[in-house]
């Protein structure tokens, strides 16, 4: 997958475009796995860069998660974006489990407001 495919089209705001993804949580022990599927991915152009800004509150709170503070907030956020930079998916560790964010085709998002 070409990773524009994750960025929709449409800016939700000037400078401001959606990207999808889907992320997986698995606890260290593999018991719990959990799955959210959303935009909580953020670019600045339609075929930019893709970072995780904001969306990172939905993200955990869709998740079932505790969000992480302070520092440890922004080394999160800091590794998915690495992690995508040259990537389709980026892994993160994190307290409780393991991260794993795979990027999707906007259109995929349950309840995508667009069609092609």
């Amino acid at each position: 997958m070409n990773p524009t495919d994750a960025i929709c089209p449409v800016p939700r705001m000037l400078g401001w475009y959606d990207v999808a993804a889907r992320v997986t949580f698995t606890s260290h022990d593999g018991v719990r796995v959990r799955i959210a599927h959303g935009t909580y991915l953020d670019s600045h152009e339609q075929d930019g860069a893709v970072f995780l800004g904001d969306g990172v509150e939905m993200m955990f709170h869709h998740l079932g998660l505790d969000l992480p503070r302070g520092q440890q907030l922004h080394t999160f956020c800091d590794a998915v974006t690495a992690g995508l930079a040259n990537s389709t998916t980026a892994t993160v560790v994190i307290d409780d489990g393991e991260l794993l964010l795979e990027l999707t085709p906007w259109q995929e998002v349950p309840g995508s407001f667009l069609d092609e």
